[in-house]
């Protein structure tokens, strides 16, 4: 692997939020549905994947990052189980296009 894959592949990557205006909320029970206007796809989502885009701006964040918003907001508990928790929903709600995944 050249030095410049190897930097690539060990690179943190960060997550930005679309803009708030592109979101349209429905809190169901234990589910929340959202509508992203420029897809036109509707999302059910449950946590914490709507408190995930309740805590990130318009800037590039680190999961870390994003996960010391939540948990300074939210009633999470710390641990590695919940940093993976945090780091595999951004991967999912970047796959499906509600937040961009960049290299940080």
């Amino acid at each position: 692997m050249s030095d410049q894959n190897f930097r690539l592949s060990t690179m943190t990557p960060k997550y930005r939020a679309g803009p708030k205006d592109d979101l349209i909320w429905h809190e169901l029970d234990s589910m929340t549905l959202l509508f992203h206007r420029p897809s036109g796809n509707t999302h059910m989502l449950a946590d914490p994947a709507p408190a995930l885009l309740e805590v990130m701006d318009s800037g590039l964040l680190t999961a870390a990052e994003i996960a010391t918003r939540l948990k300074a907001r939210f009633d999470v508990e710390s641990g590695a189980d919940t940093d993976d928790i945090i780091s595999a929903r951004l991967e999912e709600l970047a796959a499906l296009g509600l937040i961009a995944r960049e290299a940080g």
